[in-house]
């Protein structure tokens, strides 16, 4: 009888450590995934800003190039000058 006992207790010792192996497992997976959606979730944003960091530089590009061109036409009309669109 003491032996059946001591195959019981055997049994539900290792079954209990099974259990907390799992347990950390299950946690460790579930860590690894909140880490590997808040990489995927700052990448998105890096690009979204990249996106939009593009756009505001190439219209305040072309921005400057009229001001440019406005000031270029400017001075050609103060000296009299003609460009070539105007003839």
């Amino acid at each position: 009888m003491a032996s059946a006992q001591c195959n019981r207790d055997q049994f539900y010792s290792q079954a209990e450590a099974k259990s907390e192996q799992w347990v950390e497992s299950a946690n460790s997976r579930a860590s690894i995934n909140k880490v590997e959606d808040a990489i995927q979730r700052a990448r998105e944003s890096a690009q979204q800003k990249r996106e939009q960091n593009s756009g505001f530089l190439h219209h305040t590009g072309e921005q400057m190039m009229h001001m440019a061109q406005d000031a270029v036409d400017g001075v050609r009309n103060t000296f009299g000058i003609r460009s070539n669109k105007n003839k």
